[in-house]
């Protein structure tokens, strides 16, 4: 019976690593996700002049996950007739990512009107960040799994220790 118990608290604590672990993995990849949209948003912008709601489109459908979700929800909300802020600003609250990058995206929706070298500027500024950001997570995540690894066993280890 003891050893069942030990186990299940090892699966327990194993389960949470890993979910811990998958979190980290889809909050990293939606970073590199809405670089690469936005990256692709001001190229569009640039070269073919295409009205955001069908731009926003596109580049949901050649996007996945939560960013396609995002871009595809800003195109309906423009094609509906909503002001691009107001829709922005709502789009960007489904993100699954930090509070600060949520907040700087956010605040990219305000950049958005004005002429094409004013929005460039600011697409270009907030995917620069978001590279830094995205390089920085890159560097914790050794140290973060290895602190997590440690945290989870050790904490199943000695609730093993304690049950036997």
């Amino acid at each position: 019976m003891k050893a069942l118990g030990s186990l299940l608290i090892l699966a327990g604590f194993s389960a949470a690593w890993a979910g811990e672990l998958r979190r980290w993995r889809r909050e990293t990849e939606t970073l590199f996700q809405l670089t690469a949209a936005l990256e692709a948003l001001s190229g569009g912008i640039r070269l073919t002049r295409t009205p955001l709601p069908r731009l926003f489109r596109e580049l949901g459908r050649a996007r996945q996950g939560v960013v396609a979700a995002w871009l595809t929800e800003l195109a309906e909300a423009l094609e509906r007739g909503e002001l691009l802020r107001p829709a922005w600003n709502t789009a960007c609250r489904h993100l699954p990512v930090e509070d600060d990058v949520r907040e700087v995206i956010a605040e990219l929706g305000y950049k958005l009107s004005g002429d094409e070298m004013e929005i460039c500027k600011g697409i270009d500024l907030v995917t620069s960040w978001l590279r830094k950001k995205s390089e920085e997570r890159l560097r914790k995540k050794r140290d973060w799994t290895r602190q997590a690894t440690a945290v989870c066993f050790s904490g199943a280890a000695l609730l093993i220790i304690l049950l036997l």
